[in-house]
Parts: C-alpha cells; sequence; structure tokens
C-alpha cells in the first residue's frame, strides 16, 4: 500500500485553485487575513513522515481582481522547487463573473508542470471551467468542470480528457453540510477502463483545526479507511504550526502511520489606499 499525504506540497499547491476545493481550505489556520487586499509572507521549515523535509517561503498578493503568488522550497538534499500562480477576476455583478487561472510548477529534478484555464461564473456556486495541464512527463491534458448548487450542497462534475493517451477520467464530486455541523465531501471517479473508486470524506471543526475521517473504496471493492487530525497553534512570537497526524489502514487490515507539519512566521501588508480620505 503506496501512501503520499505531504501536508506542505498540498498547501502549497492549493494556492493556485480559483475557487475553494474542499471543507479544510475554506476553515484555514484561523490566523490568516483570508481575502485581504495586501501581500502575505511565510516562511519556515516543513517535515513529514514519509516525505523528507526543509525550508520554504511564499509570497501571495491580493488586489481588487486579481491573485498571485511564489513559493520556493528547498529539501534535506538540498534539491530546490518552486510554483507560481497568477489569477484574475472580472465581477459582472450578482455573484456573476469571468476569471482567468495559470499556474507553473518547477520540481528538484527539474521537472516542470503547468495549467491555464478560464472560469465563467453565473451565480454563487455555479460555474464552467475549462482549461488544460500539462504534467511533468510532458502529456497534456484538457479540463472542464462543471459545478452547480442546490439546497445547499454543491456538486462539481468534472472530465480530464488526456490528448497524449487519448486517456479520459471523469471526477464527480458533492459538498455538503451534515446536520452535526461537520462538512462532508463524496467523490467518485471513474478511470478510462470504466472502473471506479469512490471516497467518502467528512472534517469536523475543533477549536484548533479540524479531524477528516472517511473511507475509499477502489475498483476492486476492497475499502481502506483514513483519519487525519490537523491542528494550527500560535506561539507568542506568532509562529504558527500546522501538524497533521493520522493513520491509514488498507483492504487487508494493515495500517500505516501517516504525518507531517509546518512551522512558519507569517507578515501581512495591507495594501496602501489609492484614494486616501474618500470613502
Amino acid at each position: 500500500m503506496k501512501l503520499n499525504h505531504p501536508l506542505f506540497f498540498g498547501s502549497l499547491l492549493g494556492l493556485a485553485v480559483l475557487a475553494v476545493g474542499s471543507p479544510a481550505q475554506a476553515w484555514g489556520d484561523g490566523f490568516h487575513h483570508a481575502r485581504a487586499n495586501g501581500t502575505t509572507q511565510r516562511s519556515g521549515t516543513y517535515q513529514s513522515l514519509h516525505n523528507g523535509s526543509g525550508t520554504f517561503n511564499s509570497t501571495v498578493n491580493r488586489q481588487p481582481g486579481s491573485a498571485s503568488g511564489n513559493t520556493t522550497w528547498t529539501n534535506a538534499n538540498g534539491g530546490q522547487g518552486s510554483h507560481s500562480f497568477d489569477n484574475t477576476w472580472s465581477s459582472t455583478g450578482n455573484g456573476s463573473g469571468t476569471g482567468t487561472h495559470q499556474s507553473s510548477t518547477t520540481y528538484a529534478n527539474g521537472k516542470t508542470s503547468s495549467s491555464q484555464g478560464t472560469v465563467n461564473q453565473t451565480s454563487s456556486g455555479n460555474f464552467t471551467y475549462s482549461g488544460t495541464r500539462t504534467g511533468a512527463n510532458g502529456d497534456v491534458t484538457d479540463v472542464s468542470k462543471t459545478s452547480t448548487t442546490s439546497d445547499g450542497t454543491r456538486t462539481v462534475a468534472a472530465t480530464y480528457d488526456n490528448t497524449t493517451t487519448g486517456k479520459t477520467t471523469t471526477v464527480d464530486k458533492t459538498y455538503s453540510t451534515n446536520t452535526n455541523g461537520s462538512r462532508q465531501v463524496d467523490s467518485t471517479v471513474t478511470g478510462p477502463n470504466g472502473k471506479t473508486t469512490t471516497s467518502d470524506q467528512t472534517f469536523t471543526k475543533d477549536s484548533n483545526g479540524y479531524v477528516q475521517t472517511g473511507t475509499v473504496t477502489g475498483p476492486n471493492g476492497g475499502t481502506s479507511s483514513d483519519t487525519r487530525a490537523v491542528s494550527y497553534t500560535q506561539d507568542t512570537n506568532g509562529q504558527v504550526t500546522r501538524t497533521m497526524s493520522g493513520s491509514v489502514t488498507g483492504p487487508n487490515g494493515k495500517t500505516e502511520q501517516i504525518g507531517n507539519s509546518e512551522t512558519y512566521t507569517k507578515t501581512y501588508t495591507p495594501n496602501s489606499d489609492p484614494n486616501p480620505g474618500q470613502d
């Protein structure tokens, strides 16, 4: 059973997402300036139980109608990588608008990947996205997504058409809130061979972060269970530590521990008022 759950890289690549993709991302660390216009800088260290350790520096700048950022990291072996993104948004009123997305990643082995696309939102939670991804192996994948919201449940249907191999994968996800306030993310992945993998994950917020529990059922019917506890703490100097610990139990009953953490300092600089003294 191969596991790969790097907390740091998940957070890093999540910066490029146009819309919040999971309840965990929506909650954030409790210490950030959510969607505030200005520049946020983070620098610190990361460590993973299975994926090594290193240092990172990131800068994210938000302006009215745009967000861009760059992150660099160095692993324990001296390998370096970087990720950058540039998103734009133009509102047309009543929750509608259009946007663009571009991102690129350079890995420690020198390989690169990138993505770009456009989004058209007709109302809050209802949008279409069309774009392309170029993988580190050079494969080009056309990506299309449709998001619809009804009675508090958001459904996202995505199609990934690999133009290099001619293979297509679909991913269908639903996001909802349970009666106890926890958030539910259920997904079905259908591969090019028609076989499916399903995932049911529950996110429950607590005082320091959230707990994620769920199951994954593979195409052959085998079911794995997983649990992750993510917490955030801040010391008197303002240093934030984000920690994830948990386990995954495979269909064979074997359990593997997973865990990783980031410790970083953060500074936020608001944008200056272009029209001081005016309301």
